[in-house]
């Protein structure tokens, strides 16, 4: 008689704990993710980075749950090698894809190489964990079953927690090496130990069965496939002569069979050490020199807000082959945070006063510093020179975004109450070391967000109890004269400090004749500079704008090259009016000298950017916090930024720090 075993079928613990261990992996490969597009924001910034990432992470679950079953515990090997080796594999594709100069294309084999098979893996794993025993003629619709379900929650998981982690304070302020490390390490040790933990089956062994008696006359069965051939089997053992039994060897205990695995466990600090990438130590503790530039890094600090703050010289040309080859600007001391420049000062032969005797600053240590390598922030300083209606003189200031500090140090010098509101400790540390920042009045600095901390001075002005702001703050500082809205950095701004609420916070605290001045850079054609012009005049009703270019600019440089803009705007229903700069507002600066004096050859008539906008379409480019399209408009302005930065610097400079 001839009776089918039943295939085994997975019990509902043996579910339970695949189910689990499938979404270890996938929380896993999503904190992956975020370490590596952590690891590339010095050399890609955060907008290349990401632009096309989404597509490659579909791409590679699709072949992972489409491509053929995988063993597990290789799998998980293998994957956390890739990712312990991902803080060196993502620097080194990273360098040599970005000296390619091609935004788009660069990242993308930088993933395929890098953060592809990672991502493969980890569905192909999924796929085979949720694949159940079943029929014979039933297994294919049980893979194809989990093909489906695995690819869009694999995807799902991996990209839509990305907005979840930087909200954890742990990981936010993590070490990206260290957390790829430690996930690859972990990878590792569990596929050391998985034997110990989860022993594979014993080989059964099969007694010999009585075989059924066979009529006389009656053919044996011709049955075919599996059934047929275990009767058969049965049969030949049934009819077979007695042989003498061959003992059972035992079977190999895990221990012993899997022992050498355990010989990986100590090698794991050397896998360490191995995956670290040739960056600097964070924090630096004293200044480094690149061996083959002439560049001397004095500071590189890891931050939870800019990614990598570094604040480097770069010198004069060494060598007279240096000094042949030059196509960058050298004695200049710069500031960068991630993939952008935030701002610098000349020094060393081209630290020049228009004394010609003395200095501009001084950093901590008495190093002569000279003018700004950028315009923008002195014509920021120009919101000094608007004539006030009511004929004072302006007495209190607020700056938005420190950079290296020209904006405030100039208003402190000018005698102004200045209050500097900046995000990031590490931004104000390398301003006030190495870029002479003026010291504030005491309680006149706050390292905070600057829209919750507006959105408080404004409760507080209107008599709210709110802590955080200053006790007496409203009373003693009252509203501002001046106000510079600097926020720009790695080819774009912040979203939420751009909508119609925040500059109605802004407003608020304001004097009714006051100015603000905003830094915009872009081009000027744009939707994002068409929504920010109009939602600036929506809220303000008088808005005049300026570049900061030292050269002469045609119609269609104006409309479409990538600017720096500076947008003043006033609540008064005066018009804004520029007085024009006497010698104590240059504070011995060229730089102040060819920038104020030459405002009017600045100016763009803003009818340019919305004149030609429909009344109907208006709508569209007011910005709110409700529908605020401003961050996807940029990201094209973005990777454009990138490709300026590597015009700006050398790639060698970029990849430092």
């Amino acid at each position: 008689m001839n009776t089918a075993q039943p295939e085994p079928t997975r019990s509902p613990l043996a579910s339970a704990i695949a189910n689990a261990f499938c979404l270890v992996i996938l929380v896993g490969t999503s904190l992956s993710t975020f370490g590596y597009l952590r690891a590339l924001e010095p050399l890609y910034g955060p907008a290349a980075a990401s632009y096309n990432l989404n597509k490659v992470v579909w791409a590679a679950c699709i072949f992972g749950s489409l491509a053929p079953t995988i063993p597990v515990w290789p799998a998980v090997f293998g994957g956390g090698l890739l990712v312990a080796a991902m803080p060196l594999s993502a620097y080194w594709v990273a360098v040599y894809t970005g000296r390619m100069g091609d935004v788009i294309w660069g990242p993308v084999v930088t993933h395929l190489v890098v953060i592809a098979p990672v991502l493969y893996l980890a569905s192909a794993l999924v796929k085979a964990l949720q694949e159940t025993p079943s029929a014979p003629d039933q297994t294919g619709v049980s893979n194809a079953a989990a093909s489906m379900i695995g690819l869009p929650v694999c995807r799902m998981a991996i990209m839509s927690l990305q907005d979840i982690w930087p909200l954890i304070p742990y990981l936010k302020n993590i070490d990206e090496n260290v957390l790829l490390q430690t996930l690859g390490s972990a990878a590792v040790t569990i596929w050391v130990i998985s034997p110990f933990l989860i022993p594979a089956p014993e080989q059964a062994v099969v007694p010999a069965k009585e075989a059924e008696p066979v009529s006389p006359g009656k053919p044996k069965s011709k049955k075919k496939g599996k059934g047929g051939n275990d009767e058969k089997k049965i049969e030949n053992l049934a009819t077979s002569p007695p042989t003498k039994s061959t003992p059972q060897k035992p079977a190999q205990s895990a221990f012993s069979k899997h022992s050498w695995r355990t010989m990986i466990l100590p090698s794991i600090p050397l896998l360490i050490n191995f995956g670290l990438p040739p960056t600097l130590v964070k924090p630096l503790t004293q200044p480094w020199d690149h061996p083959s530039a002439p560049l001397r890094v004095l500071s590189s600090v890891r931050t939870p807000y800019s990614g990598v703050v570094v604040v480097g010289d770069i010198l004069p040309p060494r060598t007279p082959e240096e000094a042949s080859n030059l196509t960058y600007p050298t004695s200049l001391r710069y500031m960068r945070a991630g993939h952008s420049l935030l701002g610098g000062t000349w020094i060393g032969d081209k630290a020049i006063a228009r004394d010609r005797n003395g200095h501009v600053a001084i950093d901590e240590s008495g190093t002569p510093l000279g003018d700004s390598i950028y315009s923008t922030f002195v014509l920021q300083e120009a919101a000094r020179l608007v004539a006030l209606p009511d004929e004072r003189a302006p007495k209190t200031a607020l700056t938005i975004g420190l950079g290296t500090g020209i904006v405030a140090s100039a208003f402190i010098k000018h005698g102004l109450s200045t209050t500097i509101v900046e995000l990031d400790p590490a931004v104000h540390e390398a301003a006030r070391r190495f870029f002479g920042l003026a010291t504030p009045e005491p309680g006149k600095l706050v390292l905070s967000d600057a829209r919750a901390w507006v959105n408080k001075k404004r409760r507080a002005l209107e008599g709210a109890d709110v802590t955080g702001v200053g006790a007496g703050e409203a009373n003693s500082q009252g509203l501002f004269d001046i106000v510079v809205h600097d926020c720009f950095s790695g080819g774009g701004v912040p979203g939420h400090m751009f909508t119609v609420g925040f500059w109605e916070d802004l407003k608020a605290v304001m004097h009714p004749t006051g100015v603000v001045a905003v830094n915009f850079a872009g081009k000027l054609g744009s939707d994002s500079s068409r929504a920010i012009v109009l939602t600036l005049n929506k809220v303000f009703g008088r808005c005049r704008a300026f570049h900061d270019s030292m050269e002469t600019l045609s119609q269609n440089q104006l409309n479409n090259d990538f600017i720096n803009w500076v947008f003043f705007c006033t609540p008064s229903t005066d018009p804004i009016n520029f007085r024009p700069p006497v010698e104590a507002d240059l504070l011995n600066s060229y730089l102040r000298d060819r920038v104020l004096t030459t405002l009017p050859e600045r100016e763009i008539d803003l009818n340019r950017i919305t004149g030609h906008v429909a009344e109907s379409d208006l709508e569209k480019y007011i910005l709110t916090d409700m529908r605020n399209p401003l961050v996807d408009w940029q990201r094209t302005d973005a990777l454009h930024h990138w490709k300026v930065m590597r015009e700006v610097l050398p790639d060698v400079f970029w990849e430092a720090y």
